[in-house]
């Protein structure tokens, strides 16, 4: 089953890869400013978990199947919730095999997901994960708030590559992806007293910051395929998948004015 993130067009559909989306988390994050990702003794296992927290999803990435009540095909928001929750373990234990504090940090991210969920899936879900968390801390001599907010530097560069992924460029911002108009909740636990980070576009080829997240002024590249509804419609979400071919689209991330 496909599991792409899906930017919804009038005419297309735009598919991006959740692990190219995670490449874009990482590139963001290996130019970030020092306040937004400092340096410390975890710092290498911490870009390790940006950059493969949905190393999961890489499998699902491959084949579309057509989601027939949302009228395109299954994205990672409506992707069954049991095959999900076993595609995210799998990518947890991937990721802890390599880096047992990056897979620490990627079991929180998606512990995250389900707060607020009820049943016993999930609740099988929460204890199998919060006994692998404990379990990492332990052995890694990581205290709970040091991991929490590792964890929160992820979800923060998660969503500065989402917001690329969900907004097509140029979008005007009160027409934004509904998730990202108001900014960036993540950047509120790692800066309680600051105002909430946002970032706007300017023109079809770049994003400005509302505050200083890199060091520089960065540009980065994001395939992408652009398939026209009806094409879908005619051949078949899978068929017209295999027959798009992959574009780029570049990105230059700026400083605020």
């Amino acid at each position: 089953m496909f599991a792409l993130i899906i930017r919804e067009m009038e005419e297309e559909f735009v598919l991006i890869r959740q692990h190219d989306h995670a490449a874009l988390s990482a590139a963001l994050a290996r130019a970030a400013c020092d306040s937004f990702l400092p340096i410390g003794r975890f710092s290498a296992e911490r870009l390790y978990a940006i950059e493969q927290h949905d190393r999961g999803w890489i499998e699902l990435d491959e084949t579309p199947i057509w989601n027939d009540a949302a009228g395109r095909p299954f994205a990672f928001e409506d992707y069954p919730l049991l095959p999900k929750m076993a595609y995210y373990r799998r990518g947890i234990q991937e990721a802890e095999t390599v880096c047992p504090y990056a897979g620490l940090l990627i079991s929180l991210f998606y512990t995250a997901f389900f707060e607020g969920f009820e049943g016993a899936q999930v609740d099988g879900f929460r204890k199998h994960e919060e006994v692998r968390q404990r379990r990492i801390r332990m052995n890694m001599r990581a205290s709970a708030e040091e991991a929490a907010l590792d964890m929160a530097r992820l979800q923060l560069f998660d969503s500065l590559s989402l917001y690329a992924c969900l907004n097509d460029p140029g979008t005007p911002k009160d027409q934004e992806h509904p998730w990202y108009r108001a900014g960036f909740g993540a950047s509120r636990k790692l800066f309680p007293d600051r105002d909430i980070l946002s970032a706007g576009w300017e023109g079809p080829g770049a994003v400005r910051f509302s505050a200083p997240v890199l060091k520089r002024e960065l540009t980065t590249s994001l395939p992408v395929k652009r398939i026209p509804r009806r094409f879908a419609r005619e051949i078949g979400i899978d068929a017209a998948y295999s027959g798009t071919s992959w574009t780029v689209e570049e990105i230059t991330w700026l400083p605020p004015e």
